[in-house]
């Protein structure tokens, strides 16, 4: 039965922008409650279904809203969601979170590009990097803040990330785009698409950018390593190249498969640190060209058995290589995934499903990073999910069940319930809630990677001790319980907010031990080993708002603020805290008929982080930042635009790695660019 209840703001925001692509297209500012409503996600219960019936924190980002932010890349474009903490590490790399955790090495969010999951086996996390689309073929970006283990599996802790490529029905004919400035130096894109047959569609696509290097300030290292560092070449510029395509056949009226493949190549350089035994400061600085390379293949049959009925059947294959100095990591993962949606009475939507996932993945040695397994590994992960979305009172009230069991090689058996309550009060107010338990499965480096990580000065009393963090067979998954409460309130046509408020509880978050000594090289050196644990917990809790002001027909006002507090312990072996406070705000205006205007205004609050070699903390300090996009559409097919990024404000660290890398400071940057169909 049609359920329609009152649209989240923190999608509608997404959705409404300020002008289309060609000069011709219906304005999306015009657009009524009614159609935005009827959008359709399918991240929050695995099945289709309109926005105003997502009992979830969710937010959307279009293809429009991608255009006119001037994102050229996927992190770019999720700087402004509500509750997402988006950093930038150097011009290659990015640190992105939800609700705290933040690293170059996250592993508490779930990222998917049409339904492929972007996993790395390492450390369960994602290299921003090397994951990429035609950025003008991305249909929509769904973002949830908050745990969906139970219907997307382990790593679904702090939020899901969902990137949706359109159909290539959708994008028959060429696209061209072309682009430089100062920080994106060249960028290009190129895509056709064609009608194979009366039922089959197809697409091809290309894109390429180099990027130059951030600047890096020595004030930003510790004291101690900056004359260490001085001589180091400090280059951190990148070339990337990357293609493919996908085919959409309709087998029949009831039947569809898809088939998409991709393939990247990328060098990026970077100034990187060791723990050493000759340097003064017993850091060894170097600068290396890293090397990546991957591709992948997909296919998804669906078929719809009745009008109440219907199954997918997916699976893919990806295979990553990337070459370091202190590692070279091969991947190869299998991934089958079975799923079924059916309606039971009046009252019952059931989505159940079956999984299977098969890892191999193959670590080199180095001076610094060794295995006590054999280099090359292999996992498997075995899962079912069902949910059950109950209709209570119709077109007023639901109630979801749903849980999520899973087999893993490194911790057995784990299970990932949630409940969720949607409410829909009058026309103008919903409430939704819900109750939800998740877990991080551990990764190789926690389970069997030892890592030379740091090097302590000799003393009176001591050598120099060699300081190594091992994995452990023993290490147990990360555990969060969740609690949300939201409330959405449109009280008028063209104003709507809509806010969240959370409290997570986390246990068995990753520690270490305190550590046995190995005195077998003594005098020259002592042997220091401490292992991952499960030691510390700790909460956080906090609201996120976003709120929207249609001003006119041409000028829309938006703003997005997110408040969290961190109570975790003063020690901790991972960074858990997030930003207290972030803002954005936006103003789309269509100046004339072919020309609109982007402003956006950010505020992103002091963050507390462990420093690179992992020994101490550090505070980056809070920085703001505007944003401005100008387009100009010459032709129904020719849009000509400008971007400035990070205007107005001096240059500035946004995060570090908690890793071997050096800081590097965001500042501002300058683009044109030009699109074209035909």
């Amino acid at each position: 039965m049609l359920k329609l209840h009152v649209i989240p703001f923190s999608v509608l925001a997404g959705l409404l922008v300020s002008a289309s692509t060609h000069a011709e297209e219906a304005n999306s500012l015009d657009l009524s409650l009614q159609e935005l409503m009827n959008v359709e996600v399918t991240s929050v219960s695995k099945q289709k279904q309109p926005l105003s019936n997502s009992p979830a924190a969710i937010y959307v980002l279009t293809n429009e809203a991608i255009r006119q932010s001037g994102a050229t890349s996927i992190p770019q474009a999720l700087r402004d969601v509500p509750g997402l903490h988006v950093a930038q590490l150097d011009s290659q790399k990015w640190a992105v979170s939800s609700r705290g955790f933040n690293g170059r090495y996250n592993n508490k969010l779930l990222v998917m590009i049409d339904g492929r999951t972007l996993y790395s086996p390492a450390f369960s996390g994602v290299y921003w990097e090397v994951q990429d689309v035609l950025m003008a073929d991305v249909e929509r970006i769904e973002v949830i803040r908050g745990p969906s283990a139970a219907l997307w599996g382990a790593n679904a802790v702090n939020g899901v990330i969902n990137i949706i490529t359109k159909h290539s029905a959708d994008t028959l004919g060429g696209y061209a785009e072309l682009g430089a400035g100062d920080y994106e130096q060249g960028f290009i894109g190129a895509r056709y698409g064609t009608k194979l047959s009366d039922n089959t569609t197809s697409r091809m696509y290309i894109k390429g950018n180099t990027r130059d290097s951030l600047d890096h300030n020595p004030d930003d290292l510790d004291s101690s390593l900056i004359d260490a560092a001085a001589t180091v070449d400090k280059n951190n510029d990148w070339r990337h190249l990357q293609l493919g395509g996908r085919v959409d056949i309709q087998l029949e009226n009831d039947t569809s498969l898809t088939l998409s493949s991709d393939f990247y190549t990328t060098k990026m350089n970077q100034a990187s640190n060791v723990a050493t035994m000759d340097s003064p400061v017993y850091r060894e600085f170097y600068s290396e060209e890293v090397e990546s390379e991957g591709f992948n293949l997909l296919s998804r049959y669906t078929k719809a058995l009745s009008a109440t009925s219907e199954y997918t059947l997916q699976t893919y294959y990806d295979f990553a290589d990337r070459d370091e100095e202190i590692y070279r990591l091969r991947t190869n993962t299998v991934d089958i995934d079975f799923q079924h949606q059916l309606i039971v009475g009046q009252d019952h939507n059931i989505v159940w499903g079956l999984g299977y996932r098969y890892i191999n993945d193959d670590i080199s040695a180095s001076s610094i990073l060794t295995s006590s397994e054999p280099d090359s590994t292999q996992t498997h992960l075995w899962s079912a999910f069902v949910s059950d979305e109950i209709t209570i009172l119709d077109d007023a009230l639901w109630l979801t069940l749903a849980s999520r069991f899973e087999h893993n090689d490194y911790t057995g058996f784990e299970v990932q319930p949630n409940i969720r309550l949607m409410w829909q009060v009058d026309s103008k107010n919903s409430v939704w809630t819900s109750i939800a338990r998740a877990v991080r499965t551990p990764s190789r480096v926690e389970n069997n990677l030892i890592v030379n990580a740091l090097n302590i000065a000799p003393s009176e009393v001591s050598p120099l001790v060699k300081v190594f963090v091992a994995g452990n067979d023993d290490y147990q998954s990360e555990e969060i319980v969740s609690y949300e409460v939201g409330y959405r309130f449109v009280p008028a046509k063209k104003w709507s907010f809509d806010t969240t408020f959370f409290f997570n509880a986390y246990d068995k978050l990753r520690s270490t031990s305190d550590g046995t000594t190995d005195f077998s090289a003594f005098p020259n050196y002592l042997s220091q080993y401490t292992a991952f644990e499960n030691q510390y917990d700790g909460y956080n809790y906090g609201a996120e708002l976003s709120s929207m002001w249609a001003v006119t027909d041409l000028l829309q006002l938006r703003i997005n603020y997110s408040y969290i507090q961190n109570e975790f312990g003063d020690i901790l072996g991972q960074n858990t805290q997030a930003p207290q406070n972030m803002v954005s705000t936006m103003v789309d205006w269509n100046m004339t008929e072919n020309i609109d205007v982007n402003i956006v205004w950010r505020f992103i609050d002091n963050t507390e982080l462990l420093t690179g070699n992992g020994s101490s903390f550090k505070t980056i300090d809070g920085y703001k930042g505007v944003d401005i996009g100008i387009h100009w559409a010459a032709t129904p097919d020719l849009m000509l635009s400008a971007f400035g990024k990070n205007l107005f404000y001096s240059s500035h660290l946004e995060y570090e790695a908690e890793s071997i890398l050096l800081p590097y400071q965001v500042g501002p940057s300058y683009f044109v660019k030009a699109s074209v169909n035909f």
